[in-house]
Formats: structure tokens, C-alpha cells, sequence
């Protein structure tokens, strides 16, 4: 590989590893249908004090019609929407710098919610806003 080669690899690589990179902004897809989501609010457990978070629960129609894909991790994957099993959620991009200083290693790490465990699987783009002031988003039945 010529030295330009490994440069290019090298910036690629760090952009990839790198969350605060540039990148293409993404549309906010149409407003997701009011039946695809309930608002409400859950108790965030961090180092033992709480605080009231906004979120919602979804179900798989809102974030179709949103079309917008996560900033880092992935979206829900469809048996996770019927299992509560395992729980998860997603994160605002201002909850998960607020809360964690945008450290990628929340993706995969549990956050306690209403008393509960939940598996942070990912993050959303800063121009995600839906339901307006919401910083998580968990899985719904339909």
C-alpha cells in the first residue's frame, strides 16, 4: 500500500471510530403516527440518584415512517418488539452526551429505567427529535 493509500485508510478508520465525524445529514424521514408511540416519562438510575427522563414506547410502524437509521448502533430488530426478555433501548444523541460524554462504549452497556435493566443497542442523530424533547425510545407490541 503507497504512503497516500495508508493516509486514506488511516482517515477512514478513524472517522469510522470516531462518533463526532461528519456526516451526511439525514433527512427526518414524515412524523411518525401518533398510534406508533406513547409518551411518558421513566426514572433514569445513575450512581445512585435518579431523574426523570422523557421517553417513549414504540412500536415498529414509527420508526419505518421516520426513516431515519441511528447515528451509532442499530435500531430495534423485530422479535424485540414482542420479547421482553431481553429489554432495550435507544438514546438520544443530547441524552447520551449529557448523561455519558458521548463515550460509543454505552452501545451494548445496561442503564437502569423504572428499576429496570435495559441494553443501550443505539444512538440517534441530533436532528431526531420525534416525539418532540424525547431522549429514549423503547420497543412496543404493536
Amino acid at each position: 500500500m503507497t504512503s497516500n493509500g495508508r493516509l486514506t485508510f488511516a482517515g477512514i478508520l478513524s472517522c469510522t471510530l470516531m462518533v463526532s465525524c461528519v456526516q451526511p445529514r439525514q433527512s427526518s424521514g414524515s412524523e411518525p403516527p401518533s398510534t406508533s408511540y406513547q409518551v411518558g416519562s421513566f426514572e433514569f438510575h445513575n450512581d445512585g440518584s435518579y431523574q426523570k427522563v422523557r421517553g417513549a414506547s414504540v412500536t415498529p410502524a414509527f420508526f419505518q415512517s421516520a426513516e431515519v437509521a441511528p447515528l451509532l448502533g442499530r435500531g430495534f430488530l423485530p422479535e424485540e418488539y414482542r420479547s421482553s426478555r431481553q429489554q432495550v433501548a435507544m438514546i438520544s444523541k443530547r441524552f447520551w452526551q449529557q448523561q455519558f460524554g458521548g463515550d460509543p462504549r454505552i452501545i451494548g452497556a445496561t442503564v437502569r429505567l423504572n428499576e429496570q435493566t435495559f441494553t443501550v443497542i443505539g444512538i440517534m442523530p441530533p436532528m431526531f427529535d420525534a416525539p418532540s424533547g424525547v431522549d429514549i425510545w423503547v420497543p412496543k407490541a404493536p
